[in-house]
């Protein structure tokens, strides 16, 4: 095992991502790494996640060669996976092929999987961009008056969408779609964020109806 040093490079440029559920700030190594992150951050399944974690080795052609994963996932059911990030374009060239089912051999000898996830499972839209518009309302501030009346009020009702909202809350749009964002941020609220951009036309719904 060991521990690889992140540094820039003409070709890498180092990215940093807030995570609230890791209480820390990870330093991926690209971009497509770097939106990888905002699925980790918000899937339900996944309680901690690691950018390079420590590595280790594995042989190929007669030499041992070092690797890092992408990422270590810890599931809520105490279970890890590492994780390769790498776009589609990568995974075609039989030299990556060959030395990735080495790295999966020795990970699994090791207790865990190692996962290739690719742009076409990390760039899906209009998730990405729901998820990148959660984050930005993320973090430790306790609930205003506002956020608790919304949760009380979409508690009452199976499903409802934002903007029927309004007009039990005297407040504008924009305001309620900011409010409504940081609760679906925190796990509060629930919304299906793959068919369309989040809006005032979104219905969103409580687990504790």
């Amino acid at each position: 095992m060991y521990e690889k040093k992140i540094k820039n490079s003409p070709i890498n440029h180092n990215h940093k991502f807030a995570s609230q559920k890791n209480k820390s700030t990870c330093l991926v190594q690209s971009s497509l790494e770097f939106d990888a992150c905002f699925h980790f951050e918000f899937s339900p399944s996944i309680a901690a996640f690691e950018a390079q974690p420590l590595g280790y080795e594995y042989e190929f052609n007669n030499r041992i060669c070092p690797y890092t994963p992408d990422f270590l996932l810890t599931h809520i059911d105490g279970t890890q996976k590492f994780i390769e990030v790498k776009p589609q374009s990568k995974i075609a060239d039989e030299d990556f092929r060959a030395r990735f089912f080495e790295k999966q051999a020795v990970a699994k000898h090791g207790g865990r999987d190692l996962i290739l996830v690719t742009d076409k499972q990390i760039r899906v839209y209009p998730t990405l961009n729901n998820l990148k518009l959660l984050h930005r309302y993320s973090g430790f501030q306790s609930l205003t008056e506002l956020q608790v009346s919304v949760l009380e009020l979409v508690q009452q009702y199976e499903s409802v969408k934002v903007g029927q909202l309004v007009s039990f809350l005297k407040v504008t749009a924009g305001e309620l779609l900011a409010t409504v964002l940081r609760l679906l941020s925190l796990g509060q609220l629930f919304a299906d964020i793959t068919t369309n951009e989040i809006s005032i036309e979104t219905a969103i719904w409580s687990n504790n109806v």
